[in-house]
């Protein structure tokens, strides 16, 4: 947990940015943190309508994050710190990582903490 918590530390606080600042460019950021690995580098987005294609031409975010990190975990619940998840809360998706029993999540309005039960699907990564 303290890679992950290092991690999540040399996030620089900003305003909220699609393409820049927002919950998957989080996840992201912490997982090439904890891994080395890039996986984001191939999504170019500066706005919410430019995010919104890739996601449609996907289907969804969960099969957009699929295509970089490949099938999610069957078995979610039982992930490991620092692995990225994707949450539905209050009818919006976000993208964050798992720490403890929560999903950390960037949102518009700052870091949000976001319990298991909202989990829609995870992928464990390992640790470098």
């Amino acid at each position: 947990m303290l890679q992950v918590l290092q991690a999540l530390n040399k996030w620089e606080k900003r305003e909220f940015d699609y393409g820049d600042a927002d919950c998957c460019q989080f996840a992201a950021f912490v997982v090439k943190e904890l891994t080395g690995h890039d996986y984001i580098s191939s999504f170019n987005y500066d706005s919410v309508e430019s995010a919104t294609e890739i996601i449609k031409s996907n289907g969804n975010l969960k099969k957009t994050v699929s295509s970089v990190l490949g099938e999610p975990s069957k078995d979610y619940h039982k992930l490991p710190d620092g692995s990225p998840a994707l949450v539905n809360y209050n009818g919006s998706e976000l993208m964050g990582i798992k720490l403890g029993k929560n999903i950390v999540c960037l949102t518009k309005n700052g870091f949000a903490q976001i319990g298991m039960k909202h989990i829609v699907a995870g992928w464990p990564i390992c640790l470098k």
